[in-house]
């Protein structure tokens, strides 16, 4: 006979399906080849493009739990400011998760306008599913440097 299902603090009950995003990496650019991603150039801050939008791609990988029910998940990456204001958001990604395949990941392209990247600032990178932040990381957006 199988054990019950714990959750949390010992009492009795079964899982709901834990989904989490476990990775969340800004790049240069990425490329597929035979069902393989690579990404190119791992971004710890961002410095605007010389001329034009500066450009950059967020990957994005969620798992399921084995008790993860197989439903549609509308997945998204925002790009908020310190007080949370959206600035950028992708569009919607379907995630299907059932626990027993592998994870799914979404990749975003962003482009930000030549006028938003004028100033320093930091910005909070977040991985929607379902309207829930379950990842987030900051980076630093840097002004251009004058020679």
């Amino acid at each position: 006979m199988g054990s019950p299902r714990t959750v949390g603090w010992g009492v009795d009950r079964p899982c709901d399906g834990v989904v989490e995003c476990t990775a969340l990496v800004l790049a240069e650019s990425c490329a597929e080849l035979e069902g393989r991603l690579t990404l190119f150039g791992v971004l710890d801050e961002i410095r605007p493009a010389e001329e034009g939008e500066t450009s950059f791609v967020v990957y994005a990988k969620f798992e399921g739990c084995e008790h993860a029910s197989d439903k549609e998940r509308r997945a998204r990456i925002l790009i908020t400011d310190g007080d949370g204001e959206v600035q950028v958001e992708s569009g919607e990604y379907s995630v299907w998760l059932d626990g027993t395949e592998e994870p799914v990941a979404i990749v975003a392209a962003f482009d930000l306008p030549e006028d938003f990247v004028h100033e320093e600032r930091v910005l909070w990178i977040e991985a929607v599913l379902d309207e829930e932040t379950l990842s987030q990381t900051v980076v630093r957006l840097h002004d251009r440097y004058s020679v």
